[in-house]
């Protein structure tokens, strides 16, 4: 049977028509029991390429990277690179640190954890399929499916909703601190109010600009239309129909096991020193739409990989969302959803970033190459440790001596905050 796999990172212009791979296997030719293959088999078997193969070097640099990674700011962290060719693959799972500093776990490989807004590219896929299914178009306005609740609704496109070019306040920098308010339950109502008193920070479409605000009406969009909780559109458009059988949305404050703990560092009293306090537990509304699903790193790579090869989004949709309009400041290029961006190697890929209180995750995307890193990070300060892993894993040819070193060097986060209520990119 034949696979298609598109290529996601070919010019802007050429996405709605990128090319297809087939990958056929060898058959034997039926001449009969003493006859062996042909030479037509013969010649196709000598001329498959050869599966991808981690080298045991680079299997030792990823798991130095990764350590370094939580000797710079993180207690726990789980990693997982996938290469992927036409004749098979190879992968690399990497763990270091504790999953739980008052008992000393090790970590599970397969450690639930909070995936902050590596969120969004889901609620985007869903939206580019209801919009693909013509439930809606990308032109439409805020305003056409949630009257009056946006102020300025009429100017705001689903488009921009999708690509961080609305000018919407992010309601995130208003939120109060997560740790004065850890099982308050926010309607999303309330998430676009504090947004609304604030006012749009730039002409709608004019410019782009990380917003959390943006994905909280995407949410709303998909339950309008659907008639259905955002979080059960998810489940079935996406999670289910992937089989990420470790991947949900949870409604309560209660986390998945085996889990990846979280921490922050809190001041023990005025002048005292920080001690990291135990963050894992949180009602999650106050990220809806933006921030709220609970993952594996492989099954984020799962997604990612299908998302990029068409198999959760039809061509003209997927081209829609792999269109890049305009770089921001930090130097990322926003489709709708997914980011790209460029390495010091210039191997330009497909990405996403994510940071709420104690949790820092990563998902970064070339034409062979897979990395999802999550932390449970209690520093606030830049993180050139994880670039450096991701670099060893997307540049194989420079590795570490390529890397990104210095936190002068490090992509800014687009929404990074040091509140503790402020979710990053």
């Amino acid at each position: 049977m034949t696979r298609r796999r598109r290529s996601v990172l070919a010019s802007t212009a050429a996405l709605g028509t990128a090319a297809l791979i087939l990958v056929q296997g060898c058959v034997p030719i039926d001449g009969g029991e003493d006859a062996g293959p042909g030479p037509g088999a013969a010649a196709s078997q000598e001329s498959a390429p050869p599966a991808p193969r981690l080298t045991p070097d680079e299997r030792v640099a990823l798991q130095q990277a990764l350590n370094e990674v939580v000797t710079q700011g993180s207690s726990g962290a789980v990693a997982e690179l996938v290469e992927t060719g036409p004749s098979g693959s190879d992968s690399w799972n990497g763990v270091a640190g504790v999953a739980d500093r008052a008992t000393g776990e090790p970590v599970d490989p397969e450690a639930r954890f909070r995936i902050a807004s590596l969120s969004k590219p889901f609620a985007a896929t869903v939206l580019l399929q209801l919009v693909g299914e013509g439930e809606a178009t990308l032109d439409d306005t805020v305003e056409d499916h949630l009257p009056g609740l946006l102020v300025g609704g009429d100017r705001v496109t689903l488009r921009m909703l999708l690509s961080h070019s609305s000018g919407v306040y992010s309601y995130s920098r208003a939120m109060p601190d997560v740790l004065d308010a850890r099982d308050r339950v926010w309607a999303p109502e309330e998430l676009v109010a504090l947004a609304n008193e604030r006012g749009p920070v730039f002409e709608p479409g004019s410019r782009t600009a990380y917003s959390n605000t943006n994905y909280v009406l995407v949410a709303m969009v998909i339950e309008k239309i659907t008639g259905a909780p955002y979080t059960r559109a998810v489940q079935d458009r996406v999670i289910d129909r992937l089989g990420l059988t470790g991947t949900s949305v949870p409604a309560g404050t209660a986390m998945p096991q085996p889990v990846l703990r979280a921490y922050l560092p809190v001041s023990q009293g005025p002048g005292g020193a920080t001690a990291p306090t135990d963050i894992t537990e949180f009602d999650p509304s106050r990220w809806y739409g933006t921030a709220q699903i609970v993952s594996t790193v492989s099954d984020v790579n799962r997604f990612y990989s299908a998302l990029l090869d068409g198999e959760v989004l039809d061509g003209e949709m997927l081209a829609e969302m792999l269109t890049v309009r305009g770089l921001d400041g930090s130097g990322y290029g926003y489709g709708l959803g997914p980011r790209q961006y460029r390495l010091s190697c210039d191997v330009q890929v497909w990405m996403h970033s994510g940071h709420i209180p104690g949790y820092r995750t990563w998902t970064v995307h070339s034409e062979t190459r897979h990395l999802t890193l999550f932390q449970a990070r209690y520093s606030e300060d830049p993180d050139p440790p994880a670039w450096t892993l991701i670099e060893t894993a997307l540049c194989p040819e420079t590795g570490v001596d390529g890397a990104l070193q210095s936190p002068e060097e490090v992509p800014g986060a687009p929404d990074a905050s040091p509140d503790h209520g402020t979710p990053g990119a």
